[in-house]
Protein backbone atom coordinates (compact mmCIF):
# COMPACT_ATOMS: atom_id res chain seq x y z
CA UNK A 1 0.00 0.00 0.00
CA UNK A 2 2.70 2.41 1.16
CA UNK A 3 4.50 1.67 -2.36
CA UNK A 4 1.60 2.44 -4.29
CA UNK A 5 1.23 5.81 -2.67
CA UNK A 6 4.22 6.45 -3.16
CA UNK A 7 4.12 5.97 -6.64
CA UNK A 8 0.90 8.02 -6.73
CA UNK A 9 2.64 10.81 -5.33
CA UNK A 10 5.50 10.65 -7.70
CA UNK A 11 3.65 10.53 -10.80
CA UNK A 12 1.35 13.32 -9.39
CA UNK A 13 4.57 15.54 -8.50
CA UNK A 14 6.15 14.99 -11.91
CA UNK A 15 2.80 15.72 -13.64
CA UNK A 16 2.68 18.56 -11.93
CA UNK A 17 6.26 19.94 -13.13
CA UNK A 18 7.50 21.21 -16.21
CA UNK A 19 10.82 18.60 -15.35
CA UNK A 20 10.09 15.40 -16.96
CA UNK A 21 11.11 12.21 -15.03
CA UNK A 22 11.56 8.95 -16.58
CA UNK A 23 8.97 7.08 -17.99
CA UNK A 24 6.70 9.64 -16.95
CA UNK A 25 4.42 12.01 -19.04
CA UNK A 26 5.36 15.49 -18.16
CA UNK A 27 3.06 18.53 -19.00
CA UNK A 28 5.27 21.46 -19.48
CA UNK A 29 3.95 24.52 -16.74
CA UNK A 30 2.67 26.41 -18.70
CA UNK A 31 2.59 24.84 -22.69
CA UNK A 32 -0.58 23.06 -23.31
CA UNK A 33 0.31 21.38 -26.51
CA UNK A 34 3.26 19.35 -25.93
CA UNK A 35 4.90 16.95 -23.73
CA UNK A 36 8.13 15.45 -22.80
CA UNK A 37 8.74 12.08 -21.67
CA UNK A 38 12.55 10.49 -20.72
CA UNK A 39 13.49 7.33 -21.24
CA UNK A 40 16.77 5.27 -20.71
CA UNK A 41 17.63 5.36 -24.24
CA UNK A 42 15.45 7.81 -25.87
CA UNK A 43 13.70 11.00 -24.92
CA UNK A 44 10.09 10.76 -26.07
CA UNK A 45 8.45 14.63 -27.63
CA UNK A 46 4.56 14.65 -27.33
CA UNK A 47 2.61 16.47 -29.78
CA UNK A 48 -0.89 17.72 -28.23
CA UNK A 49 -3.70 18.33 -30.66
CA UNK A 50 -4.39 22.37 -29.53
CA UNK A 51 -8.28 20.97 -30.67
CA UNK A 52 -9.08 18.44 -27.88
CA UNK A 53 -5.65 18.11 -25.95
CA UNK A 54 -5.45 14.49 -26.91
CA UNK A 55 -2.02 13.17 -27.89
CA UNK A 56 -1.34 13.70 -32.23
CA UNK A 57 1.93 12.30 -32.58
CA UNK A 58 5.21 11.24 -31.05
CA UNK A 59 8.33 11.15 -31.69
CA UNK A 60 11.63 9.72 -30.29
CA UNK A 61 14.29 11.46 -29.99
CA UNK A 62 18.10 9.42 -29.90
CA UNK A 63 21.40 10.04 -29.92
CA UNK A 64 23.16 10.03 -32.98
CA UNK A 65 24.40 6.75 -34.05
CA UNK A 66 22.73 4.71 -31.16
CA UNK A 67 20.82 2.07 -32.48
CA UNK A 68 16.98 1.95 -30.59
CA UNK A 69 14.18 -0.65 -30.37
CA UNK A 70 11.02 2.05 -30.69
CA UNK A 71 6.99 1.12 -30.46
CA UNK A 72 5.79 1.12 -34.22
CA UNK A 73 3.77 4.40 -33.79
CA UNK A 74 6.87 6.60 -32.91
CA UNK A 75 9.28 8.70 -35.52
CA UNK A 76 12.76 8.80 -34.64
CA UNK A 77 14.87 11.92 -34.78
CA UNK A 78 18.36 11.35 -34.54
CA UNK A 79 19.69 14.54 -32.27
CA UNK A 80 21.52 16.76 -31.69
CA UNK A 81 19.60 17.60 -35.21
CA UNK A 82 22.39 19.06 -38.06
CA UNK A 83 20.39 20.21 -40.57
CA UNK A 84 17.30 21.42 -39.99
CA UNK A 85 14.01 23.72 -41.66
CA UNK A 86 12.60 25.98 -39.53
CA UNK A 87 9.77 27.25 -41.29
CA UNK A 88 8.28 29.84 -39.00
CA UNK A 89 10.15 32.96 -37.69
CA UNK A 90 9.62 31.85 -34.03
CA UNK A 91 11.44 29.24 -34.63
CA UNK A 92 14.50 30.86 -35.19
CA UNK A 93 14.10 33.18 -31.98
CA UNK A 94 14.10 30.40 -30.26
CA UNK A 95 16.93 28.62 -31.90
CA UNK A 96 18.97 31.73 -31.60
CA UNK A 97 18.30 32.00 -27.93
CA UNK A 98 19.74 28.34 -27.89
CA UNK A 99 23.00 29.92 -30.17
CA UNK A 100 21.88 27.41 -32.61
CA UNK A 101 21.30 29.00 -35.68
CA UNK A 102 23.82 27.07 -37.12
CA UNK A 103 21.38 24.24 -37.34
CA UNK A 104 18.80 26.37 -40.01
CA UNK A 105 19.64 24.67 -43.16
CA UNK A 106 15.97 25.94 -44.48
CA UNK A 107 13.98 28.56 -43.55
CA UNK A 108 10.99 31.21 -44.69
CA UNK A 109 10.63 33.93 -46.76
CA UNK A 110 13.72 36.21 -45.96
CA UNK A 111 11.40 39.29 -46.40
CA UNK A 112 10.37 38.01 -42.96
CA UNK A 113 13.42 37.70 -41.49
CA UNK A 114 15.25 39.59 -38.66
CA UNK A 115 17.86 38.03 -37.78
CA UNK A 116 21.40 39.09 -39.90
CA UNK A 117 23.26 35.63 -39.32
CA UNK A 118 20.21 33.56 -41.24
CA UNK A 119 19.82 36.62 -43.61
CA UNK A 120 23.65 35.88 -44.68
CA UNK A 121 23.09 32.45 -44.76
CA UNK A 122 20.24 32.57 -47.24
CA UNK A 123 22.55 35.38 -49.35
CA UNK A 124 25.42 32.62 -49.51
CA UNK A 125 23.51 30.01 -50.61
CA UNK A 126 24.30 27.62 -47.08
CA UNK A 127 20.02 28.44 -46.14
CA UNK A 128 17.36 27.66 -48.88
CA UNK A 129 14.20 30.03 -48.44
CA UNK A 130 11.13 28.56 -48.75
CA UNK A 131 7.87 30.91 -49.88
CA UNK A 132 4.98 28.63 -49.37
CA UNK A 133 5.17 24.95 -48.01
CA UNK A 134 3.31 23.34 -50.52
CA UNK A 135 6.42 24.93 -52.91
CA UNK A 136 9.02 22.81 -52.02
CA UNK A 137 10.57 20.23 -54.15
CA UNK A 138 11.80 17.32 -51.93
CA UNK A 139 15.02 17.95 -53.87
CA UNK A 140 15.88 21.09 -52.29
CA UNK A 141 15.63 19.14 -48.78
CA UNK A 142 17.84 16.53 -49.99
CA UNK A 143 20.40 19.26 -51.44
CA UNK A 144 20.68 20.54 -47.98
CA UNK A 145 20.95 16.79 -46.52
CA UNK A 146 18.18 18.46 -44.30
CA UNK A 147 16.70 15.61 -41.59
CA UNK A 148 13.90 17.28 -40.18
CA UNK A 149 11.15 19.97 -40.94
CA UNK A 150 9.40 22.19 -38.04
CA UNK A 151 6.38 23.71 -39.09
CA UNK A 152 3.63 25.74 -37.99
CA UNK A 153 0.72 22.84 -37.41
CA UNK A 154 -2.57 23.84 -38.61
CA UNK A 155 -3.80 20.11 -38.00
CA UNK A 156 -2.86 18.85 -41.29
CA UNK A 157 0.35 16.94 -41.94
CA UNK A 158 3.39 18.55 -44.18
CA UNK A 159 2.49 18.50 -47.69
CA UNK A 160 4.45 14.71 -48.88
CA UNK A 161 4.96 14.34 -45.39
CA UNK A 162 5.14 10.02 -46.46
CA UNK A 163 6.82 10.94 -49.20
CA UNK A 164 9.69 12.77 -47.46
CA UNK A 165 9.69 10.00 -44.51
CA UNK A 166 10.74 7.44 -46.84
CA UNK A 167 13.69 9.78 -48.24
CA UNK A 168 14.44 10.39 -44.37
CA UNK A 169 13.37 13.64 -43.83
CA UNK A 170 11.36 13.93 -41.18
CA UNK A 171 8.37 16.73 -40.49
CA UNK A 172 7.21 18.09 -37.01
CA UNK A 173 4.40 20.63 -36.32
CA UNK A 174 5.05 23.48 -33.62
CA UNK A 175 1.66 24.87 -32.36
CA UNK A 176 3.65 27.07 -30.26
CA UNK A 177 1.37 30.13 -31.51
CA UNK A 178 -1.53 28.48 -30.94
CA UNK A 179 -0.63 28.74 -27.14
CA UNK A 180 -2.09 31.50 -24.86
CA UNK A 181 -0.17 31.91 -21.87
CA UNK A 182 2.72 33.85 -22.82
CA UNK A 183 4.84 31.39 -20.91
CA UNK A 184 3.55 29.28 -22.71
CA UNK A 185 4.39 30.18 -26.14
CA UNK A 186 8.05 30.96 -24.44
CA UNK A 187 7.99 27.41 -23.12
CA UNK A 188 8.51 25.93 -26.74
CA UNK A 189 12.63 26.56 -26.32
CA UNK A 190 12.51 23.21 -24.27
CA UNK A 191 11.27 21.36 -27.22
CA UNK A 192 13.92 22.82 -29.13
CA UNK A 193 16.53 22.31 -26.76
CA UNK A 194 16.09 18.84 -26.89
CA UNK A 195 15.97 19.05 -30.52
CA UNK A 196 19.42 20.45 -29.87
CA UNK A 197 20.53 18.13 -27.85
CA UNK A 198 21.04 20.86 -25.05
CA UNK A 199 18.17 20.38 -22.62
CA UNK A 200 19.45 21.99 -19.69
CA UNK A 201 20.32 25.48 -21.50
CA UNK A 202 16.81 25.46 -22.97
CA UNK A 203 15.82 24.61 -19.11
CA UNK A 204 18.07 27.54 -18.08
CA UNK A 205 16.76 29.86 -20.38
CA UNK A 206 13.37 29.49 -19.82
CA UNK A 207 13.76 29.60 -16.19
CA UNK A 208 15.37 33.23 -16.41
CA UNK A 209 12.09 33.96 -18.61
CA UNK A 210 9.67 32.71 -16.23
CA UNK A 211 11.24 34.07 -13.03
CA UNK A 212 11.83 37.97 -14.82
CA UNK A 213 7.83 37.52 -15.75
CA UNK A 214 6.91 36.66 -12.70
CA UNK A 215 8.31 38.99 -10.73
CA UNK A 216 7.43 42.22 -12.58
CA UNK A 217 3.94 40.75 -12.79
CA UNK A 218 3.96 40.54 -8.66
CA UNK A 219 5.61 44.32 -8.30
CA UNK A 220 2.73 45.79 -11.38
CA UNK A 221 -0.17 44.17 -9.08
CA UNK A 222 1.40 45.48 -5.63
CA UNK A 223 1.41 48.88 -6.82
CA UNK A 224 5.00 49.04 -6.69
CA UNK A 225 4.78 52.25 -9.56
CA UNK A 226 2.53 54.96 -9.97
CA UNK A 227 1.18 55.81 -13.36
CA UNK A 228 4.13 57.61 -14.88
CA UNK A 229 6.42 54.86 -14.05
CA UNK A 230 7.10 56.15 -9.84
CA UNK A 231 6.82 54.00 -7.07
CA UNK A 232 3.78 54.35 -5.70
CA UNK A 233 0.22 53.47 -5.88
CA UNK A 234 -1.89 53.80 -8.99
CA UNK A 235 -4.86 56.08 -8.83
CA UNK A 236 -6.63 53.97 -11.66
CA UNK A 237 -5.56 51.25 -14.04
CA UNK A 238 -4.74 52.91 -17.57
CA UNK A 239 -7.68 51.87 -20.62
CA UNK A 240 -6.27 50.39 -23.02
CA UNK A 241 -7.43 49.97 -26.91
CA UNK A 242 -5.88 47.80 -29.16
CA UNK A 243 -6.05 46.28 -32.94
CA UNK A 244 -7.22 48.63 -35.64
CA UNK A 245 -9.38 48.81 -38.70
CA UNK A 246 -9.18 45.70 -41.76
CA UNK A 247 -11.76 46.63 -44.31
CA UNK A 248 -14.72 48.00 -42.44
CA UNK A 249 -13.70 45.67 -39.42
CA UNK A 250 -12.39 46.13 -36.54
CA UNK A 251 -9.98 43.66 -34.91
CA UNK A 252 -8.80 43.38 -31.37
CA UNK A 253 -7.42 40.58 -29.03
CA UNK A 254 -10.04 38.75 -27.18
CA UNK A 255 -10.37 38.69 -23.41
CA UNK A 256 -8.58 35.55 -22.88
CA UNK A 257 -5.95 35.70 -25.83
CA UNK A 258 -1.87 35.90 -25.97
CA UNK A 259 -1.71 39.37 -26.36
CA UNK A 260 -5.03 40.52 -23.76
CA UNK A 261 -3.22 38.47 -20.85
CA UNK A 262 0.16 40.47 -21.12
CA UNK A 263 -2.09 43.49 -20.91
CA UNK A 264 -3.99 42.38 -18.08
CA UNK A 265 -0.54 41.24 -16.31
CA UNK A 266 0.88 44.60 -17.37
CA UNK A 267 -1.52 46.33 -15.27
CA UNK A 268 -3.82 47.56 -17.71
CA UNK A 269 -7.75 47.99 -18.11
CA UNK A 270 -7.87 46.67 -21.83
CA UNK A 271 -11.08 47.65 -22.97
CA UNK A 272 -12.61 44.16 -24.50
CA UNK A 273 -10.94 42.28 -21.59
CA UNK A 274 -14.52 40.81 -21.26
CA UNK A 275 -14.85 39.60 -24.64
CA UNK A 276 -14.82 35.49 -24.62
CA UNK A 277 -12.54 33.97 -27.25
CA UNK A 278 -8.48 33.37 -27.88
CA UNK A 279 -8.35 34.82 -31.27
CA UNK A 280 -9.93 38.47 -32.32
CA UNK A 281 -12.82 40.14 -31.71
CA UNK A 282 -14.62 42.18 -34.31
CA UNK A 283 -16.26 45.47 -33.84
CA UNK A 284 -17.29 47.83 -35.81
CA UNK A 285 -15.40 51.56 -35.78
CA UNK A 286 -18.75 53.48 -34.29
CA UNK A 287 -19.01 51.28 -31.74
CA UNK A 288 -14.84 51.42 -31.27
CA UNK A 289 -15.30 55.49 -31.25
CA UNK A 290 -17.69 55.11 -28.56
CA UNK A 291 -15.47 52.82 -26.57
CA UNK A 292 -12.40 54.65 -26.88
CA UNK A 293 -13.43 57.67 -25.64
CA UNK A 294 -11.88 57.42 -22.00
CA UNK A 295 -9.01 55.00 -23.36
CA UNK A 296 -5.29 56.41 -22.70
CA UNK A 297 -3.29 54.79 -25.04
CA UNK A 298 -3.43 52.69 -28.35
CA UNK A 299 -1.12 49.68 -29.02
CA UNK A 300 -0.48 47.48 -32.27
CA UNK A 301 -2.57 50.18 -34.45
CA UNK A 302 -1.01 48.68 -37.68
CA UNK A 303 1.19 51.77 -38.34
CA UNK A 304 4.52 52.95 -38.43
CA UNK A 305 3.59 56.50 -37.70
CA UNK A 306 0.69 59.07 -37.03
CA UNK A 307 0.63 59.95 -40.84
CA UNK A 308 0.52 56.37 -42.17
CA UNK A 309 -2.65 55.68 -39.31
CA UNK A 310 -4.65 58.89 -40.50
CA UNK A 311 -4.01 58.06 -44.49
CA UNK A 312 -5.73 54.56 -43.24
CA UNK A 313 -8.79 56.23 -41.56
CA UNK A 314 -9.18 60.34 -40.99
CA UNK A 315 -11.31 59.44 -37.82
CA UNK A 316 -8.74 58.17 -36.14
CA UNK A 317 -7.74 62.36 -35.36
CA UNK A 318 -10.81 62.13 -33.19
CA UNK A 319 -9.21 59.41 -30.92
CA UNK A 320 -8.41 60.03 -27.20
CA UNK A 321 -5.44 58.29 -27.32
CA UNK A 322 -4.33 60.06 -30.83
CA UNK A 323 -4.80 62.88 -29.51
CA UNK A 324 -2.39 62.27 -26.49
CA UNK A 325 0.08 60.88 -28.55
CA UNK A 326 0.12 57.62 -26.55
CA UNK A 327 -0.32 55.60 -29.62
CA UNK A 328 2.29 52.79 -29.62
CA UNK A 329 3.72 49.77 -32.05
CA UNK A 330 6.54 47.69 -33.30
CA UNK A 331 5.85 48.09 -36.95
CA UNK A 332 9.04 49.99 -37.21
CA UNK A 333 10.77 46.37 -36.74
CA UNK A 334 7.74 43.97 -37.11
CA UNK A 335 9.69 41.00 -38.02
CA UNK A 336 12.16 41.24 -34.69
CA UNK A 337 9.18 41.49 -32.95
CA UNK A 338 7.85 38.43 -34.46
CA UNK A 339 10.87 36.69 -34.68
CA UNK A 340 11.88 37.48 -30.53
CA UNK A 341 8.63 38.18 -28.91
CA UNK A 342 7.39 34.57 -28.50
CA UNK A 343 10.76 33.32 -26.84
CA UNK A 344 10.94 36.68 -24.95
CA UNK A 345 7.48 37.27 -23.24
CA UNK A 346 8.93 39.25 -20.65
CA UNK A 347 10.27 42.08 -22.95
CA UNK A 348 6.82 42.26 -23.79
CA UNK A 349 5.51 42.46 -20.27
CA UNK A 350 8.26 45.12 -19.48
CA UNK A 351 7.33 46.94 -22.89
CA UNK A 352 3.95 47.45 -21.61
CA UNK A 353 4.54 48.16 -17.95
CA UNK A 354 7.29 51.12 -19.12
CA UNK A 355 4.46 53.03 -21.63
CA UNK A 356 2.15 52.43 -19.69
CA UNK A 357 3.49 53.82 -16.14
CA UNK A 358 2.53 50.89 -14.32
CA UNK A 359 6.54 49.76 -13.79
CA UNK A 360 9.91 50.94 -14.13
CA UNK A 361 11.07 53.45 -17.10
CA UNK A 362 12.84 51.27 -19.12
CA UNK A 363 14.53 51.12 -22.69
CA UNK A 364 11.47 49.59 -24.73
CA UNK A 365 12.60 46.09 -26.55
CA UNK A 366 9.80 45.85 -28.97
CA UNK A 367 7.48 49.27 -29.34
CA UNK A 368 8.05 52.74 -30.34
CA UNK A 369 5.91 55.53 -29.83
CA UNK A 370 3.86 56.61 -32.98
CA UNK A 371 5.01 60.02 -34.36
Amino acid sequence: MRLLLLLFVGSWLAGCSGTPVKGTAARANYAKHFRIVLHDDYTEIQLMKPENGTMEKAFALVKRGKKVALPASMTQIEVPVKNMAALSTTHIGMLSALDALGCIKGTTDPAYISSPKVLKGIRSGSIAAFSYESSIAPEQLLKKDITLIVFSGFGKDFPNADKLKKLGIVSMANYDWREEHPLGKAEWIKVFGYLTDQPEKAEAYFRKVEQSYNEMKKAIRSGTYAAGGSKGTNSRPPKVLAGSLIGDTWFAPAGQSYMARILKDAGANYLYSGEKGTGSCEKSLEQVYKDQLTADFWINPGAVSITDLLAQQGKYRLFSPLKKKHVYCYTHNSNYFWEMSAVNPHWILSDFAALLGTGPRAELHFYEQLN
